[in-house]
């Protein structure tokens, strides 16, 4: 079988491996510079991933099975697209683009049972803030740029500002919500969805809520869970989303209430799908997404259940050095890549100056390792 990766940085070689080990016959499309899979695929076509009609015509004479990307918001549209043209499994292009409409999305999950509902209205110029605590952030985008908490005028004032300089996206204005924040990493195929694992996120918090660590499986209580495995299908249902990895955001206040805080159409970034979800459950997530693209999808296993996470460095997480150091020799220790040296203060997730990777029969506490 012949697979298409369109994208070739360095989130995409789990993809290229995964393909190249399953002895799939692999094609790669992106620009040249930077370009990390270029030397580990069959083919590589130096091309801008925006032409995607260029490209489905170099699928449809190289005559592809399958097109597939992973963590990345602004390919999951060209996917769709060119496996759209040549009738591949793929969630329809249409839905791809009103899904990474944040209003959109909202709009069309008010009614899914047991969720809770957000208040949301789309900044107009001049307009003061609709309520108080809020958070401002861009109508489409991924990486929490952009975001920012606001609890009086001023603040407003200043977070609109700071989105315009970061994009030039709409605007939206939701109710702020007290709670846990979750992700939710599932697969889909032919309209039929599984939750493979929910993941425990860690945020600086305001106002620009910079992702500090992820920790699987979520510490929530079991019901809270089983009320998560429920609402997901239907949410995915009600905003068309039928083939591939989803990375669903949400909150959970003190009540056990569930809140959506965003969809997005890829698996999970920061090593949550590349490496966290098969390091905690067993299920080759990347694999999965693969047969889901060539149509040879089989319903997932969870074969085993690990405690698996990753820690960020940081200015905000400077005092977690000393347990970055002295990670080097400790078994749980999957990989680390840090510097610290320089840290800078993370207003985006793009930020951070390095990670950490663990895997144990429980949550390592980097506290515990001072």
């Amino acid at each position: 079988m012949k697979l298409a990766i369109i994208g070739a940085s360095r989130g995409q070689l789990p993809i290229c491996l995964k393909a190249k080990e399953m002895g799939i016959e692999t094609i790669c499309f992106a620009w040249s510079e930077g370009a990390v899979c270029k030397d580990f695929v069959n083919k590589f076509y130096p091309i801008s991933i925006f032409e995607m009609d260029k490209i489905a015509d170099i699928c449809k004479e190289e005559h592809v099975d399958g097109v597939v990307s992973n963590a990345s918001e602004k390919i999951a549209s060209v996917v769709s697209y060119v496996a759209g043209r040549l009738a591949l499994h793929a969630t329809p292009y249409d839905a791809i683009l009103s899904i990474k409409n944040k209003f959109s999305t909202r709009q069309k999950t008010r009614n899914i049972s047991e969720l809770r509902t957000i208040q949301c209205v789309k900044y107009t110029d001049g307009q003061q803030a609709p309520f108080i605590p809020c958070v401002v952030k861009p109508i489409s985008g991924a990486g929490k740029q952009g975001v920012s908490f606001v609890h009086s005028e001023d603040e407003f004032k200043a977070a609109i500002n700071y989105i315009n300089g970061a994009t030039d996206s709409e605007i939206i204005v939701e109710e702020y919500i007290e709670g846990a924040e979750v992700s939710v990493e599932s697969i889909s195929f032919e309209g039929k969805h599984y939750v493979i694992q929910v993941t425990d996120k860690e945020n600086s918090g305001p106002p620009h809520f910079v992702e500090l660590s992820h920790h699987q499986p979520s510490s929530l209580n079991p019901e809270v869970i089983e009320k998560i495995k429920r609402i997901i299908p239907n949410l995915l249902t009600a905003v068309g989303f039928t083939n591939g990895a989803s990375h669903t955001e949400m909150k959970i206040d003190d009540s056990g209430n569930v809140y959506l805080i965003e969809i997005n159409p890829r698996g999970g970034g920061d090593e949550i799908s590349n490496t966290l979800v098969e390091l905690s459950t067993g299920y080759d997530y990347i694999k999965g997404m693969i047969e889901v693209a060539l149509g040879t999808f089989t319903q997932p296993t969870i074969s085993k259940s690990q405690c698996a996470g990753i820690y960020f460095l940081c200015e905000q997480t400077k005092s977690r050095i000393p347990f970055f150091v002295n990670s080097a020799e400790k078994d749980w220790l999957v990989r680390s890549n840090f510097d610290i040296k320089s840290l800078s203060t993370a207003t985006g997730n793009s930020d951070r100056n390095g990670s950490l990777i663990y895997c144990a029969p429980q949550k390592i506490n980097w506290q515990d390792y001072l």
